[in-house]
C-alpha cells in the first residue's frame, strides 16, 4: 500500500520523547524525515496521474464531440454532390489521352483542361457508358465545359481526334503509302517522296539496297502532330525489322522473303491460297521456269490488281516483267503481310507449276501440276468472264 495513506513504519512512543535514550530520539527523527519523503513521492505521483488523465478526457471530449458532431444517425445529411457542366460547351481545346490511362485518370486530365467540371462527374459517366472502354489513346479535338456524358460520347468518335492515323493496308505499296500520308497529313508530296528515299533517317537495313519497298510494315499509325514524315516512315520500317526478327528470318535472307512474300500477297484471294503459291514460285524457280506473274505486270505499269494482262503487257521490257524475265523481280512489289511471310517461310509441298482465278469475285483459285490441267482451268475462267460479262450487258 502507499504511504500516503498509512502512518509511520514505527509507532511514535504514546508518553512522549522525554524517557527515550539519545540513540532512539535520533532514530525517531530519521524515520520521521523518511515518512515525509515518501510522502511528498506520492503526491506527485497523484498529481503526474490527475495531469495525464485530464489531458486524456480533454482529448477523448474534444474528439468525441468533433465525432457526435458529424454523427448522423438518420441520414439526414446529402451525399457529395458531383458536380457537372450542362453542356454543350463553349471554344475548343485539345487533349491528350494517354496510353493505358483508367477512367479516373482521363477524367482528371479533361478536368485540368477544362472540358468537365470535374473528374468524378466523367468517372460516373465513363462507368455508366458500356462503349467506355474502347477509347483510345491519343490527342482529341473538344469544347470547353462539355457535360461529362458528352466528353464521353466524343471520345469515342474517331472524327474528333486531332493527331494523324495513317492505315496501310497489306499489299500496299510505296507509292500508295506516300499518297496516304500525304492525304492524311497534309504533307507536301515532295517532302514525304524525300522521306521515303532518305534510307540512314528511315533506318531502312542495307540489304533493302536503299529501296523502302516492301518495308513499310501494313498496320494502323497513330502519329503524334509534331511528327515528321521521316519519323513516320521510320515507324513503318521499324515495324516489319521487328516482325522479321519475330520469325527469326536471318538478314541475308530478308530481301528475298520479302519480294516473294510481296508476289503471294497480291496474287493470293484467300489464305489458304497463299503456302500453294509459294509453292508454284519454288517449284518455278527450281527449273528456271519464268514466274509470269500479273502482279509484277501490274507494279510496274502501274494498273490495278483486278486488271487483265495483255500480251503488249508482257512484252514491255521492265526488269519487273517476270514474264520477260526469269527470277525474281530485282525487289518487293508492296508490303506483305505476317501470313504472306510465314507461307513463304513454310510453303506447301507440292508439284503445282501453275493457277488461275476461275472466279475472281469469290476468290477462287485452281491449281495444276500440269500445262493440260493448267488450260482446263483456263476454261473455267473463260466461262466465267463470259457469264459474267453477258451478266453486265
Amino acid at each position: 500500500m502507499n504511504d500516503l495513506f498509512e502512518g509511520p513504519t514505527h509507532v511514535e512512543h504514546p508518553h512522549g520523547e522525554e524517557h527515550l535514550s539519545r540513540a532512539e530520539k535520533r532514530e525517531l527523527r530519521a524515520e520521521r524525515k523518511r515518512a515525509a519523503k515518501r510522502r511528498r513521492r506520492a503526491l506527485i505521483s497523484v498529481l503526474v496521474a490527475v495531469v495525464l488523465i485530464g489531458a486524456g478526457g480533454y482529448f477523448v471530449w474534444t474528439k468525441g464531440t468533433a465525432f457526435f458532431d458529424d454523427f448522423d444517425p438518420f441520414g439526414s445529411s446529402a451525399p457529395d454532390e458531383i458536380i457537372d457542366y450542362p453542356g454543350p460547351g463553349t471554344g475548343e481545346v485539345q487533349v491528350t489521352v494517354a496510353a493505358g490511362a483508367a477512367g479516373s485518370q482521363i477524367g482528371q486530365t479533361l478536368a485540368e483542361s477544362g472540358v468537365v467540371a470535374s473528374a468524378k462527374a466523367f468517372t460516373a459517366a465513363y462507368t455508366a457508358n458500356p462503349n467506355a472502354a474502347s477509347i483510345q489513346p491519343g490527342t482529341y479535338n473538344l469544347f470547353k465545359e462539355m457535360k461529362a456524358s458528352d466528353a464521353v460520347t466524343a471520345l469515342l468518335d474517331p472524327a474528333n481526334r486531332a493527331d494523324f492515323i495513317v492505315e496501310i493496308p497489306n499489299g500496299f505499296n510505296k507509292a500508295k503509302t506516300i499518297a496516304r500520308i500525304v492525304k492524311v497529313t497534309g504533307f507536301a508530296e515532295a517532302d514525304v517522296t524525300a522521306a521515303m528515299a532518305d534510307a540512314a533517317g528511315i533506318g531502312l537495313p542495307a540489304e533493302a539496297g536503299g529501296n523502302a519497298e516492301g518495308w513499310l510494315a501494313p498496320a494502323r499509325y497513330e502519329f503524334g502532330l509534331d511528327s515528321t514524315p521521316t519519323q513516320m516512315i521510320a515507324q513503318m520500317v521499324a515495324g516489319t525489322v521487328a516482325t522479321l526478327d519475330s520469325l527469326a528470318v536471318p538478314i541475308e535472307n530478308r530481301q528475298t522473303l520479302l519480294t516473294t512474300a510481296s508476289i503471294v500477297e497480291k496474287e493470293a484471294g484467300t489464305d489458304a491460297d497463299r503456302p500453294l503459291m509459294a509453292s508454284v514460285i519454288n517449284n518455278r524457280l527450281a527449273i528456271d521456269m519464268k514466274l509470269q506473274m500479273d502482279a509484277t505486270l501490274h507494279y510496274f505499269l502501274g494498273t490495278t490488281d483486278d486488271a487483265s494482262s495483255t500480251t503488249a503487257d508482257t512484252e514491255v521490257d521492265n526488269p519487273y516483267n517476270t514474264y520477260k524475265y526469269a527470277g525474281l523481280p530485282p525487289g518487293p512489289i508492296a508490303s506483305p503481310s505476317v501470313a504472306s511471310l510465314q507461307a513463304v517461310l513454310t510453303p506447301a509441298d507440292t508439284d503445282y507449276l501453275y493457277w488461275v482465278a476461275v472466279d475472281p469475285v469469290n476468290k477462287v483459285t485452281k491449281f495444276a501440276a500440269t500445262f493440260a490441267e493448267h488450260e482446263a482451268n483456263k476454261k473455267l475462267y473463260d466461262a466465267w468472264r463470259a457469264e459474267h460479262n453477258a451478266a453486265k450487258d
